[in-house]
């Protein structure tokens, strides 16, 4: 999915599934994704498709409905090109991650 575009890499420990988060460069919820994933050390890869030909981001955006047939919205995750969940709803990430809430961690206590 999305192999014509290239992606932005991001390093992190956690790096068992394929993450690719579709942004806009000004969105704050975005930015809020990106924290979320940088905090929880997951590996992943990004795009601002604001920053892309208009021609681009419109095929990027059809390439998405076509495939899990609901629009484009940002933040956009996508995990192994086979899942996603559209606007940054923090247990939503969780859940599709398959990470911890994190008001269900005891403090002090780690988790891989």
């Amino acid at each position: 999915m999305f192999d014509s575009i290239a992606f932005l890499p991001v390093a992190g420990t956690d790096s068992r599934r394929r993450i690719r988060l579709l942004a806009l460069s000004t969105c704050g919820f975005c930015r809020r994704g990106q924290e979320f994933l940088e905090k929880h050390q997951v590996a992943y890869e990004y795009i601002h498709l604001d920053t892309l030909d208009p021609e681009v981001k419109a095929a990027a955006k059809q390439e998405f409905k076509d495939k899990f047939g609901v629009g484009l919205s940002y933040p956009a995750l996508v995990v192994d090109d086979t899942e996603q969940t559209v606007g940054y709803v923090k247990r939503q990430w969780e859940d599709l991650l398959r990470l911890p809430h994190d008001d269900d961690v005891i403090p002090g206590e780690t988790h891989a």
